[in-house]
């Protein structure tokens, strides 16, 4: 609208706000960064006249300074989890719930330690540090140091590392038969969940244990890696289990 103004305006890439102050209680314009002798030597004094008018005559904020206001509809003040179910929310319209999302409420109520339940949802988002991640986050390794510590043969991922791995379906087959299930290893940590919640739920397991050893072979299995890789502790498959 006033693009000669613009052009002599020394204030180009500020924010609205550097372009006046509050004083006295009221909101006081600068000279927005154009000088007199600029606005007179480009023959611009009425245009720059009617600008400053229609600036003077916005009264949007004159009720004073701009404050944080929550406006989620179910919560009066700002809480943490006001703000988790308004963001979880908003995926709802961009298709149906993926048929594992019970995982994440299920694992807040096993009866164990904050950092084991810390460490499963890490896992269920895929956000371990392990070598695949860390090379996509820029830490690189020699190509020998990125395979798996257990069968020293595939890549190291989040699946492979917990699933997928011929020595680490060992241990869960070992783990399986201890509690009296079969021997089918699920190669997807959220299925795989599940597989051993259905299990431990058709045996009349209290709820707050249900998915207790999934989380303990898991974790374990994370504990013997790093002591692996960390402080180059000597394991096995027996001692593992």
């Amino acid at each position: 609208m006033f693009p000669d103004i613009y052009d002599i305006s020394r204030l180009k890439f500020v924010s609205v706000a550097a372009m006046g102050g509050w004083s006295d209680g009221g909101w006081k314009w600068g000279n927005f960064g154009v000088s007199e002798g600029d606005v007179v030597d480009m023959g611009v004094e009425e245009e720059f006249a009617v600008f400053k008018g229609r600036m003077e005559d916005f009264r949007g904020w004159m009720d004073g300074k701009d404050s944080v206001e929550w406006n989620a509809p179910e919560e009066a003040e700002f809480t943490v989890a006001s703000c988790y179910n308004f963001y979880n929310n908003l995926r709802i319209p961009f298709g149906p719930s993926n048929r594992y999302d019970g995982v994440y409420e299920l694992l807040w109520k096993l009866d164990v330690p904050f950092k084991i339940k810390a460490f499963g949802w890490r896992l269920f988002l895929n956000r371990l540090p392990v070598k695949d991640l860390l090379e996509i986050r820029g830490i690189h390794f020699p190509l020998d140091e990125l395979k798996c510590l257990f069968c020293d043969n595939s890549l190291e991922n989040s699946n492979h590392l917990f699933f997928s791995c011929l020595v680490v379906k060992i241990i869960w087959n070992e783990i399986a038969r201890w509690v009296g299930k079969g021997d089918t290893v699920v190669e997807e940590c959220l299925s795989s969940y599940f597989y051993w919640h259905n299990f431990f739920v058709s045996k009349k397991v209290k709820v707050r244990k249900l998915g207790v050893v999934w989380l303990a072979t898991t974790w374990i299995i994370w504990l013997v890696r790093n002591g692996g890789y960390f402080r180059k502790e000597a394991w096995n498959v027996n001692n593992t289990v």
